[in-house]
C-alpha cells in the first residue's frame, strides 16, 4: 500500500482537499467517487485509463461521474509515496496548460521544501 501525502502550499492551503471541500457542496456522489479512486491508487488498483503522465513526472488519475469529469494530478515520491498535488473539474475535453503548470510548479515547491521526508 502507497502512502498518500496532500500537497500543503507554504501560506497552508491544501488544493486537493480545498476542491473536494468546494465540490461536496455540490456534487457528492463525484466527490465520493474521487475519493475512493485516491484510495484505489494507494493500492495500486486502478485501471490503465484512470491514470495517465502528463510531463515532467506528473501524473492525472481522471475520474467520471454521469457528464462530469475531474482530475486530480499527482507524482509519485521515493517509490512508495504519492503526492496530490491540484484538482479540477474538467468545463471541455481539452486539458488546459494553466493547470498542468501549476501542479508541476506543486511537484517543484513540494521537493524543494521537504526533499529529505
Amino acid at each position: 500500500m502507497k502512502q498518500i501525502i496532500y500537497y500543503q502550499k507554504e501560506n497552508g492551503k491544501i488544493p486537493v482537499q480545498e476542491i473536494l471541500h468546494k465540490l461536496n457542496k455540490i456534487n457528492k456522489p463525484l466527490t465520493a467517487k474521487i475519493r475512493s479512486k485516491i484510495q484505489f491508487l494507494s493500492l495500486d488498483l486502478l485501471w490503465e485509463k484512470d491514470v495517465k503522465f502528463i510531463q515532467d513526472k506528473v501524473f492525472e488519475l481522471r475520474i467520471r461521474e454521469g457528464n462530469n469529469i475531474s482530475r486530480v494530478f499527482y507524482f509519485t515520491y521515493y517509490g512508495d509515496t504519492i503526492v496530490l498535488l491540484d484538482g479540477i473539474i474538467k468545463k471541455d475535453m481539452k486539458l488546459k496548460t494553466w493547470s498542468i503548470q501549476k501542479s508541476i510548479w506543486y511537484k517543484n515547491d513540494f521537493l524543494k521544501r521537504f526533499w529529505n521526508i
